[in-house]
């Protein structure tokens, strides 16, 4: 297994397939990012249907209890994960209705990008996390996850603290579909390093093993860390 902390990024097998062969399921979380120059919105829809080379159906996007107006012809990258899987296809607006309940028809994808995520791979992110000790004594700090994987994650901090085999408590949120998810982590730490990222302004660098991962846990790290990971290859 390749470690959290190593400084190389190891590269995220990719393929082509067709929707078919992606065996998505009827309700699955669907994300939507627009496709424009001064636009990158993101939608949480669900999937409700589709036929062979015709069109897709998802749900009307709402915002704050209301459903968008949708213009025909907007083209979007439909990402969406299934079961320990991610999917990625570009597509637009080839219907809109509003009955008996709004939603839309997008194009048939012709081709599909299939994700395929191993164990050890990292994607960059920024999130602000907090550090504890996992005896609970007095080590606490602030700090930012520069990249994450379902393994571990490497952490910016201010102040170089803590020693190689030493047990951390790591507390974020992340954000996946529109859903907010808590996590709490059990680390090992496994290397503490200065001045691995220059350009931000944590000097100091965690890398991190997670250890007694939850399936309460598990579950919205694995979406959040193929979502961003789907985000980065395209």
């Amino acid at each position: 297994m390749t470690p959290i902390y190593k400084q190389e990024q190891e590269k995220i097998s990719e393929k082509i397939i067709t929707l078919e062969d992606a065996r998505l399921q009827i309700g699955d979380l669907v994300n939507l990012q627009i496709m424009s120059d001064v636009s990158d919105e993101r939608y949480s829809v669900k999937l409700i249907g589709f036929f062979h080379g015709q069109s897709v159906l998802v749900t009307t996007p709402m915002v704050d209890g209301n459903y968008l107006f949708m213009r025909i012809g907007e083209t979007f990258i439909l990402r969406v994960f299934s079961g320990r899987s991610a999917f990625a296809f570009t597509t637009n607006i080839i219907k809109s209705l509003h009955t008996p309940y709004p939603y839309l028809h997008l194009a048939y994808p012709r081709e599909v990008r299939a994700l395929v995520v191993r164990k050890g791979d990292r994607a960059k992110v920024k999130v602000i996390c907090s550090i504890a000790d996992y005896n609970n004594e007095l080590l606490q700090e602030a700090g930012i996850i520069i990249n994450l994987s379902v393994d571990g994650a490497m952490i910016g901090v201010k102040n170089k603290f803590g020693h190689k085999g030493q047990r951390l408590n790591v507390k974020f949120k992340v954000f996946v579909n529109g859903a907010e998810a808590f996590l709490g982590l059990e680390a090992v730490i496994k290397s503490v390093s200065t001045n691995q990222f220059k350009e931000t302004d944590f000097p100091c660098q965690l890398g991190l093993q997670f250890v007694n991962v939850s399936t309460e846990n598990s579950v919205p790290l694995l979406a959040f860390v193929y979502h961003k990971l789907m985000e980065q290859s395209l």
